[in-house]
């Protein structure tokens, strides 16, 4: 590792004009539209500022690959003082490219590696769920590159594909403010409504001007609740949560539902939904009932007759 990395790293130039005057700031305090009273600073804007390139050290890591980890680091530590608060924060930043907290399972194929995943969690996932793109092996201390490592706009393309298609099982869009709901296994038309906004409301107390918001309670007819827009603590912010995963604003609150019948559940091609919803058929279970009944009398018969 360079000696001066760290310049590069966490240091950007100096700034050759600050606020568009040399460096000593004259030109801009004997300026015709400069204030009558000025600070002694003033003119003279901050120089160096701290900077976030981290590519270069990403850089370094991923050459030190199939390395022990133990040497990389102290070449790191070689070349950084953790008692300068400007090299300290490299250190910081080396839990971003690498886990080191690694531990290994053993499991029926044999074993596997599985990592911290993040500082401060304290959970271990396998190497297919990690965000990081170099781990330490628990077992030899060797520096290696995470081969299923997935980025991070793959995997957030992943999972809300995985979220439409959930979607699509229990919900379809009509329009902005029709949607067809699967609750119970039986689908329901459901009409939508924007939350109304909260109004002020001023009072007096003591001679004292106060002012608060009051928002209307509205009935949930899916939710089987009363909800509003407020959003003081926890619990109203859950409760927008659930309403922005179940219509998909949290602003939107149900006023109407209709169960669908058979022509609009061919219209919507919901029938498959349906059975899939309630599973098998009742007829079907009872046949199998009968079948195993019939099957336990046979074999009893038999055990009669060898007496």
């Amino acid at each position: 590792m360079h000696e001066d990395m760290f310049k590069v790293i966490v240091e950007r130039p100096r700034l050759v004009n600050s606020n568009g005057y040399s460096r000593d700031g004259r030109r801009y305090r004997n300026g015709e539209d400069t204030p009558s009273f000025l600070g002694m600073k003033k003119g003279y804007n901050h120089t160096k500022w701290l900077n976030e390139n981290l590519a270069p050290l990403k850089r370094f890591l991923g050459q030190q690959v199939n390395r022990p980890w133990d040497k990389v680091y102290s070449e790191i530590r070689a070349t950084i003082d953790p008692r300068n608060t400007v090299k300290q924060h490299i250190l910081q930043h080396l839990d971003n490219f690498v886990a080191v907290q690694s531990k290994w399972e053993e499991t029926e194929q044999g074993g596997r590696v599985l990592v911290m995943e993040g500082r401060w969690s304290g959970a271990y996932v396998p190497l297919n769920k990690s965000s990081y793109e170099l781990f330490v092996h628990p077992r030899t201390g060797i520096l290696l590159r995470n081969r299923r490592y997935i980025p991070y706009a793959t995997r957030y393309r992943q999972n809300r594909n995985a979220d439409q298609k959930e979607q699509a099982v229990a919900r379809r869009d009509i329009s902005d403010l029709v949607q067809l709901h699967c609750l119970d296994g039986i689908w329901y038309r459901v009409e939508l409504k924007e939350l109304p906004m909260g109004r002020e409301i001023a009072s007096e107390d003591d001679g004292i001007l106060q002012k608060t918001m009051a928002f209307e309670k509205c009935r949930d007819v899916v939710q089987k609740a009363w909800v509003s827009r407020e959003s003081r603590n926890d619990v109203h912010r859950k409760e927008e949560c659930v309403r922005n995963d179940l219509y998909g604003c949290g602003t939107l609150y149900a006023v109407a539902k209709r169960q669908l019948n058979s022509r609009e559940l061919q219209k919507y091609k919901l029938n498959e939904a349906v059975q899939k919803q309630k599973g098998p058929n009742r007829a079907f279970l009872l046949l199998v009932h009968l079948a195993a009944m019939l099957q336990e009398g046979i074999a009893s018969c038999h055990a009669v007759r060898m007496v």
